[in-house]
């Protein structure tokens, strides 16, 4: 049987929702990380800059996946793309507090 051809956004992004949705939060991720900046243009500005990335887009949103896979053991239609995009947003958020609150 052959394989059908897929579009990329197809396996990237959840299926009941819109793309623009996602692709907006990962946008917002990534200018959002570039606030790192603020210690400066040097390479500690930009080691800040990779260390907000990273923290956005993938150390929360792998935890939050992994935390919830047993929920995917226990039921096989469970997405485990919402929770990767769910800890996403908790990271935008948890980011976004940061900036406001830690000097």
């Amino acid at each position: 049987m052959p394989l059908l051809p897929t579009k990329v956004s197809d396996t990237i992004f959840p299926k009941e929702l819109p793309n623009g949705l996602f692709i907006a939060l990962i946008i917002a991720c990534l200018l959002m990380g570039l606030a790192g900046l603020r210690h400066g243009t040097g390479l500690q500005g930009w080691l800040n800059v990779i260390e907000n990335w990273l923290l956005m887009l993938l150390i929360f949103p792998v935890a939050t996946a992994a935390v919830a896979l047993p929920f995917k053991y226990r039921d096989p239609t469970f997405e485990l793309k919402l929770t990767y995009y769910l800890g996403m947003f908790v990271a935008f958020l948890f980011t976004l507090a940061k900036l406001r609150y830690w000097r």
